[in-house]
């Protein structure tokens, strides 16, 4: 697979990071984690943009491009540690556009992007939580989720749900009756939400296999942000070695720097090449559970031990909340976490080897 941007894409990368460097500095990031929103103005930007459009089907109001083109998209808004639920709305958009009936999907899909939408999508982690499993009754959902990201701040929760035993995912407006969000602290500030139903009214979206999808899209997605965090604090790591001067010479210039610097750069370029490729199996409807868990695990590590190995050659400034990489370090912790931790994924992948087909 050729991993080189199409002239679209780098027109997207560029645009949005042109925008992103002049609009979105960092120093507003720090006010919106003291806060503890979003950020409404740049959700606005992406929608009148067009960037919310971008893989959507041109029958619903979409562009028609592809998963890649998104992929691009969000990896900027990572490098920038933007606090909008992109990735989220997207992903659920997505699974209901291809796996839920032609009205729900119409109307979900306008509505994110036109940007009334928002979606936080309430799954069972990989670990079982200790609250009730969320269950549907006559339409009605009853249970809890916890550690929902930017469920107190979107419009709507794409529930992980059984209705008779069996499996599915539930549209619930989060603003409506029989719904509760509690916020929650965590090491990266953003949007995380405890959220309880109680009657909930639920509209069915998907059985299992929306289910799945929802996972590897949101799984492949995680990894772009944990590629975009390992991405920018390599940039910033190299820059920065280039200039500090220690023993009369920069620091760039001693070889045991330089290996630190290629080895961060090995890492991050191999969890991107199998990153971007999960997420066009994905797009192509070919994705397996074990490709795209690898591509999961192997982002997951890229994201933390690059931004560690910054800290490192940064020193003591890299440490300090005045300085910038703390952004990535810490966002980068959560999402290796997020949708599936390294552990987690590669026990995933292991439990799926049988599914493999041999070499003829």
């Amino acid at each position: 697979m050729d991993t080189t941007l199409s002239e679209t894409q780098r027109l997207l990368r560029d645009s949005l990071r042109d925008y992103l460097a002049n609009e979105v500095p960092f120093d507003r990031i720090r006010d919106l984690e003291r806060e503890g929103g979003s950020d409404r103005a740049l959700w606005d930007y992406l929608q009148g943009a067009g960037f919310l459009a971008l893989p959507f089907s041109e029958a619903h109001g979409g562009e028609g491009g592809e998963l890649t083109d998104t992929a691009v998209v969000l990896e900027e808004l990572t490098r920038r540690a933007c606090i909008i639920p992109f990735l989220e709305t997207t992903a659920s958009a997505l699974a209901i556009e291809r796996h839920a009936g032609e009205a729900l999907a119409d109307e979900v899909v306008r509505g994110v992007i036109g940007g009334a939408i928002t979606i936080a999508p309430a799954l069972q982690g990989a670990t079982p939580s200790n609250g009730a499993s969320p269950r549907v009754e006559g339409g009605a959902l009853t249970g809890e989720r916890r550690f929902v990201d930017y469920g107190a701040e979107a419009t709507h929760h794409l529930v992980e749900a059984t209705e008779d035993g069996e499996p599915g995912l539930y549209l619930v407006d989060a603003r409506g009756e029989g719904v509760a969000t509690e916020s929650l602290s965590t090491i990266a500030r953003t949007p995380v939400a405890h959220c309880t139903y109680d009657g909930a009214p639920a509209r069915r979206a998907s059985g299992a296999d929306g289910l799945r999808f929802l996972r590897n899209a949101g799984r492949a997605l995680c990894a772009v942000q944990c590629v975009g965090n390992a991405q920018q604090a390599l940039d910033m790591t190299v820059e920065y070695v280039g200039m500090r001067v220690q023993f009369g010479r920069p620091i760039g210039s001693f070889q045991a720097v330089q290996h630190h610097c290629a080895n961060m750069a090995t890492q991050t370029l191999s969890a991107r090449f199998l990153t971007y490729r999960a997420v066009w199996c994905v797009d192509e409807g070919i994705a397996t559970d074990r490709e795209i868990a690898k591509a999961k695990a192997l982002a997951s590590r890229a994201g933390t031990e690059v931004t560690m190995q910054s800290h490192i050659l940064f020193g003591g400034i890299g440490y300090t909340e005045e300085y910038d990489l703390h952004f990535f370090s810490r966002h980068g912790k959560e999402r290796a976490l997020a949708w599936g931790s390294a552990d987690e994924c590669l026990r995933l992948a292991a439990d799926t080897i049988d599914e493999v087909q041999p070499w003829q």
